[in-house]
């Protein structure tokens, strides 16, 4: 996938988490009829997404954060989601390592963690 094409594919599924996501602006708008619709747009997007590889570790950053936080917001849950979800997270720790520090590299580093804690609870 070209890196443009895969740049607006990450920010959409970006666009549609914060919908959901208590800062995003518009939580609590979203109407019943519309989450469901909203929730089965974001586990496309995740599973379209997942099989990528972005050209930059930057990019590649982006796309691990776009994808988990599209899980942490998805009500969809089975086997394969929580084994994709796992590498995903496997995946985002190894570029921690060669991340700058940057925001994004702490945005990463905080949902990643926060995973962590959540895996080691359940």
């Amino acid at each position: 996938m070209d890196a443009i094409i895969l740049q607006e594919n990450i920010e959409g599924l970006l666009s549609l988490v914060r919908m959901l996501l208590p800062d995003g602006g518009s939580a609590g708008c979203v109407y019943l009829d519309d989450l469901s619709a909203l929730q089965r747009s974001i586990h496309e997007k995740i599973n379209d997404l997942y099989s990528q590889r972005g050209e930059t570790p930057e990019q590649d950053a982006t796309l691990c954060l776009a994808i988990l936080q599209g899980y942490n917001v998805s009500m969809y849950a089975n086997p394969e989601d929580e084994e994709r979800k796992q590498a995903v997270l496997t995946r985002s720790l190894s570029l921690l390592d060669v991340l700058p520090p940057s925001l994004l590299k702490q945005q990463l580093s905080a949902v990643c963690y926060g995973m962590q804690e959540l895996c080691e609870i359940n």
